[in-house]
């Protein structure tokens, strides 16, 4: 179990961050390539907290190859390097290591969210599931989710409003996956 010493002994201060509201202090994060982070596009703004007067920053990682496959990150400066709230979209499933949780049930897949317990310890947990019948459409999957995430992290701009992920902004609208387009299509 992966247990960070700093947010266990600020664990008041981190509680205040994590549950107290905070606003994005633009209405979009463009997500783009950055020099020396090949996998991943980045995109990054500041956070303001209604009490604290810490720096808070939200990151939005997408990786390159596979545009299915991003994550949201809020770090906080004063606490800790390590983020103190993440949304993960793709990628390993986590374990919560909870000897009262039976084994089988400790495996959270993606997507899910981890936070920390008053020990310091990463916790995983799934947002929760959307109405039966809705279809989701790939297109605004990352703006549908960062939706859940500043809902659960009590983050927006103003009112009801979220943050617009918006990748690669200036380039094609072109929907990139590891997925090869021409796995159907018969070459003679």
């Amino acid at each position: 179990m992966s247990v960070v010493p700093v947010i266990r002994s600020k664990y008041g201060f981190y509680r205040k961050l994590l549950r107290e509201h905070k606003y994005v202090l633009r209405d979009a994060v463009d997500v783009v390539k950055v020099a020396g982070n090949v996998p991943f596009l980045e995109g990054k703004t500041h956070v303001t907290h209604s009490d604290l007067d810490a720096e808070i920053t939200l990151a939005v990682r997408v990786r390159s190859t596979d545009h299915d496959f991003y994550l949201f990150e809020l770090r906080c400066a004063e606490l800790s390097d390590e983020p103190f709230f993440q949304f993960h979209s793709d990628g390993c499933a986590h374990r919560n290591a909870d000897e009262a949780v039976p084994l089988a049930e400790q495996r959270i897949t993606t997507p899910h969210f981890n936070r920390f317990n008053q020990q310091g310890a990463a916790v995983t947990y799934k947002p929760e599931p959307e109405a039966p019948g809705k279809e989701p459409d790939p297109a605004n999957a990352i703006n549908r989710n960062m939706v859940y995430f500043c809902q659960e992290a009590k983050l927006n701009l103003r009112d009801d409003e979220f943050p617009l992920v918006r990748v690669l902004p200036n380039a094609l609208p072109l929907h990139v996956t590891q997925k090869d387009p021409n796995s159907t299509v018969l070459f003679l």
